[in-house]
Order: structure tokens, then C-alpha cells, then sequence
């Protein structure tokens, strides 16, 4: 084999084991589906007890926040429901309400629409511009919440659609989820 061969030879066969031993990388490392920011996921680590070194304790280091359980969601109402419901609106997704003003002068941004890969039965309802790491029920993050909450019901009220039979989530993190599930409860703002 001459020179002129075997050069670009060797470069087209190293080029393609890179490719092979990324993607063999790739795919060892991949998490659940619903964590979508592989470089930041939160995984456990073993640290060994200093009492007994045979001894191992599972810690987590900090990280990204869990993500919203959506078959949670799915499974707390009537999906059938859901779907029909959704299907009355979703021709007119995305809704959004920028700056929208509320009594203790917190702007908030409302968001309502559904990603192709959710399921059939869930409408995302999101209020950005809210803290809800403090989930207590008078503070002014709470009243910003449900006063925003009632501009999407608003929304969805004048284009036909019963909120009770919506599957709705509020967020791509647990905590917003909790929270707002939360909020919306206590408030009978779906009332």
C-alpha cells in the first residue's frame, strides 16, 4: 500500500472508531427520558462511612430539581375527558399573556400550550415570574399565582373549554407542580 492510500485510509478509519466510541459513550450515560438536561442531572454517589469502612451511604450531590412526573398527571383524572377537552383548543395553542400586571406588582408571563411529545390528555399551563420555592398562601407570590392563574382561566373560558376536565401541568419541575397544585387546591381556583 502506497503512501497516497493509506493516509486518507487511516483518517477515514479513526474518524469512524470516534464516532463509534461516542456514541457507546453516549448511550452508556443517558438518563430517564424526562431529565432533559443530561449535563446537569443529579446522581447518586457512594461515600463510605467513617465509622465502618464497609459500610456505604447513599448521598446526592446537589444539582437540577427533579422533573414533573407527567404520568402522575396523567393518572389523576379522566383521560378520555382530558383529551376531548384539549382537542377544543388545540388549534388555538400557544396562548401567551406577556407582562401581565398584578396587585403586588409582580409581572408575570402566562404560557398555555402542549409539546408534540407530551401526552394527548395534558395542557401546560405556565406562569413565569413567580417564586415558588415559598409556597405559604398570602404571600405576595401566592396572590401574583392565583391572579395570573385566573387570566389563563380567562383565557380558556372564552374559547369554550371546562378547566375541571383538563389534566393541566404547571411546570417542568416537581416543586412547581407541587406548588401550584398546591395554590390551586386551597384557592378552589378551578372552581
Amino acid at each position: 500500500m502506497n503512501k497516497k492510500n493509506f493516509i486518507p485510509t487511516f483518517i477515514i478509519v479513526v474518524f469512524f472508531f470516534l464516532i463509534f466510541v461516542a456514541i457507546l459513550q453516549y448511550r452508556s450515560q443517558r438518563s430517564t427520558f424526562l431529565e432533559t438536561v443530561p449535563l446537569l442531572i443529579t446522581r447518586s454517589t457512594a461515600t463510605p462511612s467513617i465509622n465502618d469502612p464497609h459500610v456505604f451511604i447513599k448521598t446526592q450531590r446537589l444539582g437540577i430539581p427533579k422533573q414533573t412526573q407527567i404520568e402522575a398527571i396523567t393518572k389523576s383524572g379522566d383521560i378520555k375527558i382530558a383529551i376531548i377537552e384539549k382537542n377544543k383548543i388545540v388549534d388555538m395553542l400557544p396562548i401567551r399573556v406577556e407582562d401581565f400586571s398584578t396587585s403586588v406588582n409582580l409581572k408575570t408571563t402566562i404560557n398555555i400550550y402542549s409539546l408534540s411529545q407530551d401526552p394527548m390528555s395534558v395542557l401546560r399551563i405556565e406562569i413565569y415570574g413567580i417564586n415558588f420555592n415559598i409556597p405559604n398562601l398570602t404571600g405576595p407570590n401566592a396572590v401574583a399565582f392565583k391572579e395570573s392563574f385566573l387570566e389563563a382561566k380567562r383565557q380558556l373560558v372564552s374559547r369554550g373549554i371546562n378547566m375541571k376536565n383538563l389534566l393541566i401541568l404547571y411546570g417542568n419541575r416537581q416543586y412547581i407542580q407541587d406548588t401550584a397544585s398546591y395554590w390551586v387546591k386551597i384557592s378552589s381556583l378551578l372552581d
